[in-house]
């Protein structure tokens, strides 16, 4: 077997025909084309996918437009839109029958390729459990939602609600420009701007209802043994259908200021002493550049009488003791400048720091480069990124790529871990192109090389904040067995991320299906073929093939 066909093969091998007669019988239109049809055949298609009744297989246009920006994207065999309890059931039941691997997209907003499938991808936008898309208590101060709704309307309408009592208390960067929904917040246990003080998703949610892979409804609190397999679960053993949050009743009179200077080392060390003097802000958000900031921030000390761009700035909210603290602790360990905002031009500064989520900024301003997600988290105390960057830029050129020269972040995150920094690796486009194989594969190796030395010479976990997606499948193999475990008990939907996985170890140390919960551990697979693994299922995935 050609390994170019790997996952070709896998998807050949499943017992397609069988599930979609089942799926018929359950009153489920099969659309494989997209053309003229008979009028009569047109309006059963359209009743179909009006009620959620639709299979759409093998479609070049339908499958294609399931994407998120991890650019680890592989082609669904079948694409599920539903609307209903009972039609998300039978899609469940049947694919567990019939072996078949299963996946669900949200707000498609991910950058690891969590949803990835050769075999069923169930797209949720459309599906609602409760029939109001929120519900507010404003007398426990919650709010229970459906999976679907986006984060952005549940943000806003929170303040207008409560009439700027309370805040939904976990608001990613990405939500102010890009369409994430509860479901994938609560499956990638998010965070965000508001990290520093509040925490995330975990910290919130109330529960949860989930449809487990036989079908079953239930709800779960923290007290369940289920809850952190669902929250930050990635959609392994359940699939989020609604939930409910606390809400934060939010200081009145915050103050918001932005910081700025023209060392970044110093920046470090004063957020270093903000970080041990536990100052925790309600909002605290930096932006950093070796060059100069990009869009608005670039205008940041035009007033100032120094010929010299602006390298970092920081935005902080809160009230008004945190805030002054915030500014004497930076002012006193870092050479730095700031400007007191009003609540609108705070707002434009943190729309301007979103915007920047898939912006990547080298020395070389005449190429086009995809900012490549893979490591992209790096959570560490503030005095060791600048020796963090070093090293991580030095794996770059020595790749050939150039250095970056631009990141942002969350201050304080999750209650003061540390500072999370977002730096991805710029690619140039072409590397993508299908014929570029082994540019494709120097882009893996380099992600993996960033990932280990991260590990190894500085203990930090990649994707401290975003869904792991398949990544943690490729690099840990006490969850492989753990979620082999789940999925032969029925605890877990069977994961195409690891068929794929599976399959190339037992290709590669030459045993049976049956040998990999005893074969798969750390001691038995080598360092380098653990590097050679990982670097074929990414390529796998960006190939498609």
């Amino acid at each position: 077997m050609e390994q170019s066909s790997l996952i070709k093969n896998l998807q050949l091998g499943l017992p397609w025909n069988q599930f979609m007669k089942e799926m018929e019988k359950l009153g489920f239109y099969r659309e494989t084309l997209i053309n003229t049809s008979k009028e009569t055949e047109c309006k059963s298609s359209y009743q179909s996918r009006q009620n959620g009744f639709i299979m759409l297989v093998g479609n070049p246009i339908q499958g294609s437009a399931i994407r998120d920006v991890s650019l680890l994207h592989l082609r669904p065999h079948i694409l599920f839109q539903p609307k209903t309890e009972i039609q998300l059931r039978e899609i469940l039941r049947n694919s567990q029958k019939f072996g078949i691997p299963i996946t669900f997209a949200g707000g498609k907003t991910g950058l690891s390729g969590g949803y990835s499938n050769y075999g069923i991808i169930i797209d949720m936008v459309k599906f609602q459990y409760y029939e109001e898309p929120f519900t507010f208590n404003f007398k426990n101060n919650t709010v229970r939602v459906n999976q679907n709704v986006l984060i952005s309307d549940l943000i806003k309408y929170t303040i207008i609600r409560s009439d700027n009592e309370l805040i939904f208390p976990v608001q990613p960067a990405s939500s102010l420009k890009l369409p994430v929904r509860v479901g994938g917040l609560i499956a990638s246990n998010a965070s965000g701007v508001t990290s520093g003080k509040l925490g995330s998703v975990e910290d919130w949610i109330e529960t949860i209802k989930v449809m487990k892979p036989d079908g079953k409804v239930i709800e779960i609190d923290k007290d369940d043994p289920l809850f952190f397999r669902i929250v930050g679960g990635n959609g392994y053993f359940g699939v989020i259908l609604g939930a409910t949050f606390r809400l934060y009743r939010s200081e009145t009179n915050l103050k918001r200021a932005i910081l700025y200077g023209y060392d970044i080392t110093s920046a470090f060390k004063g957020l270093q002493s903000v970080l041990d003097s536990k100052i925790f802000p309600l909002v605290s958000e930096f932006v950093i550049s070796d060059l100069k900031l990009p869009g608005k921030f670039n205008k940041l000390g035009e007033k100032k009488a120094i010929d010299e761009s602006v390298k970092w700035a920081v935005m902080i909210k809160g009230v008004v003791y945190t805030i002054d603290k915030f500014i004497e602790t930076m002012n006193k360990n870092a050479r730095c400048y700031w400007d007191l905002l009003t609540e609108e031009e705070f707002q434009d500064y943190l729309q301007e720091r979103s915007a920047f989520a898939l912006l990547v900024q080298t020395e070389d301003s005449t190429a086009d480069f995809i900012a490549f997600p893979g490591f992209e988290d790096i959570l560490s105390e503030p005095k060791h990124l600048p020796k963090t960057i070093e090293v991580i830029n030095d794996v770059f050129t020595k790749k050939g790529f150039h250095k970056v020269i631009f990141g942002y972040g969350h201050i304080n995150f999750r209650k003061g871990q540390g500072l999370l920094l977002h730096m991805r690796l710029p690619v140039p486009i072409e590397y993508f192109y299908k014929e570029n194989k082994e540019k494709m594969q120097l882009v893996c190796e380099t992600v993996y090389e960033v990932i280990l030395i991260l590990k190894t010479r500085f203990n930090i976990k990649h994707k401290a904040e975003h869904s792991a997606g398949p990544f943690r499948i490729w690099l840990d193999s006490e969850f492989r067995r753990l979620l082999r475990k789940s999925v032969n008990e029925g605890e877990a939907f069977k994961s195409p991320h690891l068929a794929i996985f599976d399959e190339l170890i037992v290709r590669n140390l030459k045993i049976s299906i049956n040998d990999l919960m005893e074969k798969d551990k750390d001691e038995n697979i080598s360092t380098n073929l653990k590097k050679e693994l990982f670097i074929t299922a990414m390529i796998s995935y960006l190939t498609g093939e």
